[in-house]
């Protein structure tokens, strides 16, 4: 075989390479957006933001009116909504009744990259255990969980001056939660771990403790058991094992229409 048809045999591959990952990128971002209007749609139909000049004074926290008897007949697993509103994060949160359930699937449970904001199998579905875990992946256009990489990517200590609460809406309650600790891990790590006592509060806590990249804030009281959430992506390349975790602690609650 001599070079010139080497030459072009080598062209043809490399321009098949080329055509694929082309594709595959348009592929991508028509999965993206199918996602981003999926969610925005459930938005537009379940939820109304109410302007804070327009909230009553005794209401101390973002008023989201969530029409959950909506999204429970789209999809019965529905839980929560979650706001985080310094990164602008807002998604409906459903608790998996197996493993990873939503790691490809939508709220409309279609079959999508993007997923679904979901609980972990063995966390409290009502947000009330020692250690509840929510899960969304690091989406490259910055949905789902992807605006989480700011807090390290940027000074994640300056946003969370900014706003330091993540709030989850449930159908009885809304839960204020305070950011206190974020850090990169690993997949299996002890920031993932169930936490069923008081002594495993501890345990869990003083690992957080000394593993967070960002400062304790003062003022945060871990000794008391309250419930801590953490919001878990992955981080770094696709496929690695690294994730990135939001450790929040819960500072207050409000009973809904109560």
């Amino acid at each position: 075989m001599n070079f010139k048809v080497i030459r072009n045999i080598i062209i043809v591959i490399c321009l098949v390479v080329i055509a694929y990952e082309v594709a595959m990128i348009g592929i991508n971002k028509m999965e993206y957006k199918e996602a981003a209007d999926e969610y925005q749609d459930l938005e537009n139909i379940a939820v109304t933001y109410v302007p804070k000049e327009d909230t009553p004074e005794i209401i101390d926290y973002p008023l989201l009116n969530v029409d959950f008897d909506k999204l429970s007949r789209i999809n019965g697993d529905i839980v929560a909504w979650i706001y985080f509103p310094c990164l602008d994060i807002s998604y409906p949160v459903v608790k998996e009744n197996e493993i990873d359930e939503y790691l490809y699937l939508t709220f409309d449970k279609n079959e999508n990259k993007a997923g679904c904001i979901f609980e972990d199998v063995l966390s409290d579905a009502k947000f009330c255990g020692f250690h509840d875990i929510v899960f969304g992946h690091n989406m490259k256009d910055g949905s789902m969980f992807g605006r989480l990489k700011q807090l390290y990517q940027k000074d994640g200590a300056a946003l969370l001056e900014e706003d330091p609460y993540v709030y989850v809406y449930t159908k009885d309650y809304v839960y204020q939660y305070r950011v206190f600790a974020y850090a990169i891990t690993g997949v299996g790590s002890d920031a993932y771990s169930v936490v069923n006592s008081t002594e495993e509060y501890k345990a869990f806590t003083d690992y957080v403790k000394t593993h967070s990249s960002y400062p304790i804030p003062d003022g945060i009281d871990l000794t008391q058991g309250n419930s801590i959430l953490t919001l878990s992506t992955c981080s770094g390349a696709a496929g690695s094992n690294k994730r990135f975790v939001v450790h929040t602690i819960k500072v207050s609650a409000w009973e809904m229409n109560g």
